[in-house]
């Protein structure tokens, strides 16, 4: 018979394993935000046409998805058209788009009549240094005036960090308290590279639920 750890046995929450009722008793507080519209553009010789993507946007919607993300308009003009396509057929699932904590960025998916944008920046100080170049100031100043930006037209927000779990996470509470006082519907943590394991998701995603009132 396996042995729990006593750490653990004094202190069932620490464990990133529940039991499935528990899980269960949470699905209402769920929502599924489907990315393959996004994520599944971004590897080698993957595209998908006009057509592709609404026969998927179509099929996801029927499954009762509640967000679909799609590729940031600011990508190509087809991305832009596209994304204004999707939003017109009139589907059940709320529509979203992902794009860079830019200005010219979320003016642009404004444009489109999405019902939110999901913004993210690199926080590590390796995209610090080497993607974007600049300080965490400077980061809290930019997401400030995007997201007060993108609330000011209505829409919903998701903040994200991107290489979350190579950041500092000083860097991170501080961040991530910011926005949620600017009254972001959600923020999100990025494993970029693929370094976090689920414990050390778990443990992050507890820490920030212990200082954001928003939706991870």
């Amino acid at each position: 018979m396996s042995s729990v750890p006593s750490s653990l046995a004094k202190d069932p929450s620490r464990s990133s394993i529940g039991s499935a009722s528990s899980y269960l008793s949470n699905v209402s507080n769920f929502k599924i935000i489907e990315s393959t519209l996004r994520e599944g553009e971004q590897f080698a010789n993957a595209f998908f046409t006009t057509e592709k993507k609404i026969e998927i946007a179509k099929a996801l919607d029927d499954f009762g998805v509640d967000y679909l993300e799609l590729t940031s308009p600011a990508a190509s003009t087809q991305s832009f058209n596209d994304c204004k396509a999707i939003v017109g057929l009139g589907l059940k699932a709320k529509i979203l788009t992902h794009v860079r904590c830019h200005m010219d960025d979320a003016k642009l998916a404004v444009e489109t009549g999405v019902d939110g944008l999901d913004v993210v920046i690199g926080t590590s100080s390796f995209l610090r240094e080497f993607s974007h170049g600049k300080d965490m100031q400077y980061i809290i100043d930019t997401a400030t005036e995007v997201i007060q930006y993108i609330k000011g037209e209505g829409l919903e927000v998701r903040f994200s960090s991107e290489d979350s779990f190579r950041s500092d996470i000083v860097d991170l509470l501080n961040l991530y308290r910011a926005v949620d006082k600017l009254g972001v519907n959600r923020v999100g943590i990025a494993d970029t590279v693929g370094c976090a394991s689920p414990d050390q998701v778990a443990e992050l995603v507890r820490t920030l639920r212990g200082i954001v009132s928003c939706d991870i």
